[in-house]
């Protein structure tokens, strides 16, 4: 029993000491842990004043601007960009495939052009020589006895139907000095058809009013028709029609929807386009 109680009261100073070293200990270690908290406190404020200057001293250092214009990079000759001396490689090579794409693209541009040329050409060459050739064919072409009969094949001194004025003297001479060669419908300044398909509303012209009332019948070169055909009121500009401009002395003359190159001296009709008109 007495060791029972030796043993209870050594348990009770020994929790005694425990909750005085307990009690004591915040005492102890207070000072110490204030110490440490102001110092990371001042460490803290250090840092902060550190950046703040850090700032101040980046902005002291910063160019000011004064209201002039910065410096652009400048483009050299060769599509290339430098600035202040020094060459972008980068935007170099991206002028320099630029440049290229722009080459190979005018090249294409410019055969494809080419091409469309040639190809308007050829047609055109390709409906010229079919007009020489419809020409040609009405050109050798017989007429028919029906229309034979109808040209004016007897001479008169007055104005009859189906007849011809009597040639005058040296009108023969006359023709031949005028040296109209017609072969003029082989040149292109003369595509009075192309040029009547562009312009049809100054081909169609008004009632034309027969000076005779004989009615239309067919003209060919060499025949001569009397003067009151190829007055001045049945004159045609053959600037206005894609016509080559007539020879000293003869103009073309409208016959109902023909026109014909007539010789005012004679009236002899020297050259001939049936259906001019419409």
């Amino acid at each position: 029993m007495q060791c029972f109680g030796k043993v209870s009261v050594m348990r009770k100073i020994l929790i005694t000491l425990l909750l005085a070293s307990a009690a004591a200990s915040p005492a102890i270690a207070g000072p110490g842990d204030n110490n440490d908290r102001q110092q990371a406190q001042e460490e803290r404020q250090q840092a902060r004043q550190e950046r703040v200057q850090a700032r101040e001293d980046a902005r002291a250092n910063r160019p000011a601007f004064n209201g002039q214009r910065v410096e652009q990079p400048r483009q050299n000759f060769a599509g290339q960009q430098q600035f202040n001396g020094n060459r972008y490689p980068q935007q170099a090579n991206v002028d320099a495939m630029r440049a290229q794409r722009d080459a190979r693209r005018d090249a294409m541009a410019a055969q494809r052009d080419e091409r469309i040329e040639q190809v308007q050409q050829r047609f055109q060459q390709r409906q010229q020589d079919i007009r020489d050739a419809r020409e040609l064919r009405q050109s050798n072409r017989p007429i028919p006895q029906v229309m034979r009969d109808r040209h004016p094949i007897v001479v008169s001194d007055t104005p009859r139907f189906g007849t011809q004025p009597p040639l005058r003297a040296d009108a023969q001479q006359r023709l031949q000095n005028m040296h109209w060669n017609h072969n003029w419908r082989n040149d292109q300044r003369y595509d009075w058809r192309h040029y009547r398909d562009r312009h049809r509303s100054r081909f169609h012209l008004s009632f034309y009013i027969d000076p005779f009332g004989w009615g239309y019948q067919p003209f060919s070169i060499g025949y001569r028709m009397w003067p009151s055909y190829y007055g001045n009121q049945y004159w045609i500009d053959p600037a206005l029609y894609g016509l080559p401009y007539p020879p000293p002395g003869a103009a073309w003359v409208r016959y109902y929807n023909d026109v014909l190159l007539i010789d005012l001296y004679s009236g002899t009709v020297i050259d001939a386009i049936p259906g001019f008109f419409w």
